[in-house]
């Protein structure tokens, strides 16, 4: 029983994380981002931290497009 416990807690702990929103989202909106002009300065990483940012707060909180992506702007590009 303890062998059992002890495999299971293994298994639980060791997962991925998971995204509720599709990869292909992440790449259209970073595949965007980098496509617009206004954002030419702005880094990739920077970029995909803002979709990563804006994507769980529409998807995952359900929360308005156009708050989401302004307060998540204003995390990854100031």
């Amino acid at each position: 029983m303890k062998a059992f416990l002890i495999i299971s807690i293994i298994v639980l702990s060791s997962t991925g994380i998971a995204y509720s929103y599709p990869e292909s989202q992440m790449d259209d909106c970073v595949t965007s981002a980098l496509s617009n002009p206004a954002t030419k300065a702005i880094s990739k990483i920077a970029i995909t931290n803002y979709c990563d940012c804006a994507l769980k707060a529409i998807i995952d909180e359900n929360k308005d497009i156009r708050e989401s992506g302004y307060q998540c702007a204003q995390k990854n590009f100031n």
